[in-house]
């Protein structure tokens, strides 16, 4: 198990500078905006973006090929990449919730300290969700179907959202969750997006074991 998680490390690490940059590059955005939640967002982004650069680094390097050949255990290499997965996305996450504290400690704001850290909580959960899914699903159709079905799945209704919001759409059902979460006070929706965190690591844990029965089914 060690010896396939450092191959698919080894692996990450060739496109690693490529990813580091999306994090800078949010960073700089949400400093010079004053906003921190375009910071936060990028766990979002890193989520959609991980499983990508991953797949695709494995097949460059032929590993995908190779562990199907390999006497291994199918599970391990599935393992292998959703530690791997888990790993990189605690990190941004803790990187946000320390930028969040120092934004507001910086701006004179303690008191949005607990708003940011509710942004933060909200993108986490998000992203773990993508993360899980789209490597699942790149499991069974690889990285590139993955994407544009992750494309169509997550991002297509925010852009429906954001249009209706814009042109003034009246959506019942949305303005209906609008009017409820704006009657939930801050320490209850803190509760209540740890809930949604909480989902999110059993989703993700459901797309492990689905991608290892995915895996154990690939052929060579």
């Amino acid at each position: 198990m060690k010896a396939i998680l450092y191959a698919d490390w080894m692996n990450f690490r060739l496109s690693i500078k490529s990813m580091l940059l999306a994090p800078v590059i949010f960073l700089v955005w949400a400093v010079i905006a004053e906003q921190p939640i375009f910071f936060f967002s990028m766990l979002v982004v890193m989520g959609y973006m991980f499983p990508s650069t991953a797949f695709s680094a494995e097949q460059s390097a032929g590993w995908d090929r190779l562990s199907l050949s390999l006497p291994i255990l199918r599970h391990e290499v599935v393992a292998s990449r959703f530690l791997l997965a888990l790993a990189v996305n605690l990190t941004l996450f803790a990187c946000s919730l320390v930028f969040a504290t120092f934004y507001c400690l910086a701006h004179g704001q303690p008191q949005a300290l607990m708003e940011n850290y509710v942004s933060v909580l909200a993108c986490e959960a998000v992203a773990v969700i993508m993360i899980g899914v789209e490597m699942a699903v790149a499991f069974k159709w690889g990285i590139q179907k993955a994407g544009y079905i992750m494309l169509a799945a997550f991002f297509l209704p925010l852009a429906l959202v954001f249009a209706a919001v814009s042109l003034e759409i009246r959506i019942p059902l949305l303005a209906a969750a609008g009017r409820w979460l704006a009657g939930v006070d801050e320490r209850r929706f803190v509760f209540l997006l740890l809930g949604c965190l909480a989902v999110a690591l059993m989703v993700y844990l459901l797309c492990y074991r689905v991608s290892v029965r995915l895996y154990r089914k690939k052929e060579l």
